[in-house]
């Protein structure tokens, strides 16, 4: 290996840690709700608005290359189009995954109660709340090493229910089962899960310094590990579709689907617990992972002096973890589970909060190509655009009404004037520091 390589990673060591980072614990949820929309045809929702999805994802994975350096939204944005833009992109970005973290704990709470049958925290879901809120923000004190290693036995978790439901897709293949393409029309609906479970890809975005081959594989890189995600969605839907039948699969999830294989009573209740236990500790994985993320991505926020109070955010334990961010996270992350209990509500905060930070990079790779006078890349910004406006509008159509959007435009709000406070307080730092410097020449 030659020296300039060492630190660096393959295209498909790359590919496999995207693909990792696409393939969530939103899968093992989505297909139920999806089918109680879809009906029998749902399973089409993943290539169908993949398609939809790829200009976006195409253009976010020109970003890497045309503003090379860092990576993220705030870069590309500040670099693209102004520093505020930048701090909206990643603001935005923040509340989304805000978003991503409550859905999952929703559902997870929701499983929880379910598998275990405790009546307590069904009439007192508050209790449940503070308690979920304080294992995760409390675990997310440790040292990073240790929560890392988590995160990889969460990551065989997740992979175990899909990869078994693909394995059975050849054995329970039912060609009596019909699909009803009437029901097409009905997929519009589904685009706000669809994307919940797509959402992954855009940090992807950063890797470009770690491959052997440059930044200018990133784009690759990107497209392939979605596109395979695509494909394991799809077979993975497709597969509990079979082993289920529609109607079933709509009513009691993927969760269930070991009920349904056929097999003695002692297997299947032995496959039941197996699996049920392995999608329950793959949420509670993904809702440790989000919050990581979330807390990291306000600490980074503080670093960058972007908010007022950022010095608050940058204080760190002795495990170099930043608890005051991992503070004001928990008040904020137990304030949403509490006050909205609508998964779809979340899934659709989720997605206008990281639709934002996509639109405003979208903005910047237009400008960069349009400065250069790359016309198919122009073009192709231009499909993205309404490819974006289009799953913004069908995000926004799953809020029941305009109330709904109070978190995400109430949380952008306060972003701003903190940002706005934190750009004014740096203005008059900088002259008080002169005119001392002038007092004392």
């Amino acid at each position: 290996m030659e020296k300039s390589d060492q630190g660096k990673i393959s295209f498909f060591a790359a590919v496999l840690m995207s693909i990792n980072i696409m393939v969530g614990a939103g899968i093992l949820y989505a297909v139920g709700p999806m089918t109680a929309l879809g009906g029998s045809i749902s399973f089409m929702g993943w290539p169908l608005i993949g398609l939809l999805l790829f200009p976006v994802v195409w253009s976010i994975a020109r970003a890497a290359q045309l503003y090379p350096g860092e990576g993220g939204f705030y870069h590309y944005c500040s670099k693209g189009i102004s520093p505020i833009a930048g701090f909206i992109a990643q603001w935005g970005f923040f509340l989304g995954y805000m978003g991503t973290a409550s859905s999952l704990a929703t559902v997870l709470r929701e499983g929880i109660i379910k598998n275990s049958g405790i009546q307590f925290f069904h009439d007192y879901p508050f209790v449940f709340n503070v308690l979920m809120v304080g294992f995760f923000v409390l675990i997310n004190l440790i040292p990073v090493e240790k929560l890392s290693r988590i995160q990889s036995i969460g990551t065989l978790l997740k992979i175990t229910p899909i990869v078994m439901a693909i394995a059975l897709l050849t054995i329970y293949f039912n060609r009596d089962l019909t699909f009803e393409l009437s029901s097409l029309q009905n997929l519009g609906l589904t685009v706000s899960t669809v994307l919940f479970s797509y959402w992954g890809f855009e940090t992807c975005c950063s890797i470009g310094g770690l491959l052997k081959d440059g930044p200018q594989k990133v784009t690759s890189v990107i497209l392939v590990s979605f596109f395979i995600t695509v494909a394991l969605y799809f077979l993975f839907h497709l597969g509990v579709l079979y082993i289920m039948g529609t109607e079933n699969l709509a009513t009691y999830g993927a969760i269930e689907f070991p009920r349904f294989l056929g097999v003695s009573p002692m297997l299947q209740s032995v496959l039941q617990i197996g699996i049920s236990c392995a999608i329950l500790l793959s949420w509670a994985n993904s809702v440790l992972g989000v919050s990581l993320a979330n807390i990291t991505n306000l600490n980074s926020l503080g670093s960058r002096k972007l908010l007022l109070g950022h010095e608050a955010l940058t204080v760190v334990n002795r495990y170099q973890r930043p608890y005051f961010s991992a503070l004001a996270y928990g008040i904020a992350f137990l304030a949403l589970i509490t006050f909205i209990r609508d998964v779809d509500v979340l899934f659709s905060l989720t997605g206008l909060g990281i639709l934002t930070a996509l639109s405003l990079t979208l903005v910047a790779v237009f400008k960069a190509h349009w400065k250069k006078k790359m016309i198919p890349q122009i073009i192709f910004s231009m499909v993205a655009f309404v490819c974006c406006g289009i799953l913004i509008f069908y995000t926004v159509t799953k809020l029941p009404n305009f109330w709904y959007a109070t978190p995400l435009l109430g949380g952008m709000a306060l972003g701003l004037i903190l940002y706005t406070l934190q750009a004014r307080k740096a203005v008059q730092d900088v002259v008080q520091e002169v005119e001392v410097q002038l007092v004392a020449e």
